[in-house]
Formats: C-alpha cells, sequence, structure tokens
C-alpha cells in the first residue's frame, strides 16, 4: 500500500495503523504528490491512502491524476475536514472512498481499505465483461445479416424461377418473407449498436402510421393464431424517434397484451393523441391486468409475475420497451386493472417541436 500525506507524523501514524489492520503489508509512503505519480507509474499497489491538504495540489485532484495512471486503482481519501460535500467531490474524481481522519482505527481502516479494493476489482470486472459483450454484439450483427441476406436473395431467386402457373398465392407469401428478413435485418442493426452496446439511437422523424403497418405485417401469424384483433386509428402523428426502436416498442407491447391475456377474443387496442409538442400513445388490451403493488417492477430485467408454464416470456420485452422510449427522449408507464387489462401509455416528443426547438436555438445564436 502507498501513504500519500505531506506530514511526516501522520505518515507514521498511517503506517502504524495499516500495520495493525493488515499484518505483513508492504506499505510505502510518499511526502509529495510528484513523488506519489512516480511511485504509481512504476508499480502496482493494492491501494493508495491520499490526505487532502497537501502542497501544490489537494487529494481529490491527486486522486483524478492518479486515476488515469492506474484505471482500476483502489484510492481512500483522508482529511482532518470531514466535509460532506468534500466527499462527493472526491468520489466524482475518482476516489473510492473517504474517511475523516477523527475516524481511522485499525478496524475502520481495515474495512474502508478492504471495501475499496472489492468495489475497484468490480469495476474492472464489469468493464471486461462490457468490452467481451461489444465484441459479441458486433459478431452477433455480423453473424445474424449474413442469414439474413440468404433468405432475401434466395426469397428472391425462388419468385423468379416460379412457374406463371404455380405462382398463384406463393408470391405473396415470399414478398410477406422478404419483408420479415427486410424488418430483421434493421432490427438486428438497431439493437446491436443500442442494446448491446448502448449507443444512442439515431433520431429522425418517424411517422406512426409506418410503424404500426410494420407492427401489424410482423405480428399477423400471431394474431391469427390467437385468433386476435389489433385496433389502430390511422393518424398522421409524426414523433422524433427511431423507426425500428419504435416499430419494436408497439411491438413488445401488444404481444405482452397477448400473452397475458385469456380471453376468448384477444385484443389490443392503439389510440394516438398528436399533441403540439409531444404525442401520447395508448397500448390498451383486455389481458389478465397487473395488481398496482406490481406495477413499479415490471419494467425491470428479468422480472416475472408468473411462471414460464403458465405464460412464455424473457421478462425482457417491457424492460428493452421501456431502455427504448428513454433513448428516444420519451417517458413510458402502465396503469392496469386486474382482470380488466392494463394500458401502457407512452408520451413522445414531437417531430414539429423538436423543428421549433432547433429553429429558436438557430435565431438565439
Amino acid at each position: 500500500m502507498l501513504v500519500v500525506d505531506d506530514s511526516e507524523v501522520e505518515r507514521e501514524l498511517m503506517t502504524l495503523t495499516l500495520r495493525e489492520a493488515f499484518p505483513g503489508a508492504d506499505i510505502t509512503t510518499a511526502e509529495h504528490p510528484t513523488v506519489a505519480k512516480a511511485l504509481c507509474g512504476e508499480q502496482a499497489f493494492d491501494c493508495v491512502l491520499l490526505d487532502y491538504n497537501m502542497p501544490e495540489t489537494d487529494g481529490v485532484t491527486l486522486a483524478s491524476e492518479l486515476r488515469s495512471i492506474s484505471a482500476y486503482l483502489p484510492i481512500v481519501l483522508t482529511t482532518s475536514v470531514g466535509d460532506e460535500m468534500l466527499a462527493a467531490e472526491a468520489l466524482r474524481s475518482g476516489v473510492s472512498d473517504y474517511i475523516p481522519k477523527s475516524r481511522i482505527t485499525a478496524e475502520s481502516l481495515s474495512r474502508t481499505v478492504a471495501r475499496s479494493i472489492h468495489a475497484c476489482g468490480q469495476a474492472r470486472v464489469i468493464d471486461e465483461q462490457r468490452a467481451e459483450l461489444e465484441t459479441f454484439a458486433y459478431a452477433l450483427a455480423h453473424d445474424f445479416k449474413q442469414p439474413i441476406r440468404q433468405i432475401s436473395t434466395f426469397t428472391q431467386m425462388i419468385s423468379e424461377e416460379l412457374d406463371p402457373k404455380e405462382r398463384h398465392g406463393v408470391d405473396q407469401h415470399l414478398t410477406f418473407l422478404r419483408d420479415a428478413a427486410r424488418r430483421l435485418g434493421k432490427l438486428v442493426d438497431v439493437m446491436s449498436q443500442y442494446t448491446l452496446l448502448n449507443q444512442p439511437p439515431k433520431l429522425t422523424e418517424v411517422h406512426l402510421d409506418k410503424v404500426l403497418d410494420e407492427v401489424r405485417a410482423s405480428l399477423g401469424p400471431l394474431l391469427a393464431e390467437r385468433g386476435a384483433e389489433l385496433a389502430a386509428a390511422p393518424t398522421r402523428a409524426r414523433v422524433r424517434g427511431n423507426e425500428p426502436l419504435m416499430t419494436q416498442v408497439l411491438q413488445n407491447l401488444v404481444v405482452n397484451g397477448l400473452t397475458y391475456n385469456k380471453s376468448a377474443a384477444p385484443r389490443v387496442e392503439v389510440t394516438i393523441d398528436q399533441g403540439i409538442d409531444h404525442c401520447y400513445i395508448a397500448v390498451e388490451d383486455n389481458g389478465i391486468g397487473i395488481d398496482a403493488e406490481y406495477l413499479a417492477d415490471i419494467f425491470k430485467p428479468l422480472v416475472r409475475l408468473h411462471t414460464s408454464s403458465e405464460y412464455a416470456g424473457s421478462g425482457l420485452g417491457l424492460t428493452l420497451a421501456r431502455k427504448a422510449v428513454l433513448a428516444q427522449g420519451g417517458q413510458i408507464w402502465c396503469r392496469s386493472t386486474p382482470g380488466a387489462g392494463s394500458v401502457f401509455h407512452i408520451r413522445a416528443p414531437t417531430w414539429r417541436a423538436t423543428r421549433r426547438r432547433a429553429g429558436r436555438g438557430r435565431r438565439a445564436g
């Protein structure tokens, strides 16, 4: 461990307390920030303990500089100030933990250092897993796109080679297949970039009529299988969003309404209220509904209110829907009556409002 303090007395006291807390530990001391940075550049420390008040700089600034040398270095700030605002600033600047000198004992120091080492170790694991996930996302997108292209290509070849006498009804099925491959290709693109890589989606003008047409086409077989109805009046509403993501949001909500539904005639109705600055979308079903005590949990990942034997599902549909809505600058919430169905509400910025704000910004500039 490394102790950084410009006071020789404080360095000796900290060293003695650390030896009591961690018998046999290898402890190095530094009286100046420059020496501390040089030491951290030369060797790997399990933890660095910094004094806040030092010559030429302070512990918070030094912590940030040490963090740039070693991204996962556990850093504990010690100070006689005991200011909570200082603690908050320190944590934002890369300090792992904070302890006032008046509270330092072998026991408290042992807990603080161990907690800092554990937290930094976890941060390293998380970042490594995120990097692996990004690599997986790129590979997944690449591997998915090839069979999607093959589906489109061979569908076109089948259509061209069919005898005119055999084309009755087949062309329509092939068109559905091509459209499904196209939608899947777009979804793979946006989901790999947004859901897996956490990159912000590109936001453009989205026509909700087109989105609803895509949802109907994608869910046509499911609606037919369930004898279900998807009702949605035509609308000219336009929102600022991402078309594949908005399509996936509404598709997930419709599927949710059909899945958790015991009605003999499942029905999902989408209504759209176009305002000046916001567009309000409601997706209402006649399903089993949700108890009020669970409404706060339904958007959490992998939360299932029923067993898989009762209702199939991954437990991620509503989580992804909420994440996609938030990424498009919107809001989503649910109101439900057990036994009578649920209504999912989406509040999305309109395209006109976005253009108007941009225009005001240009005039102000």
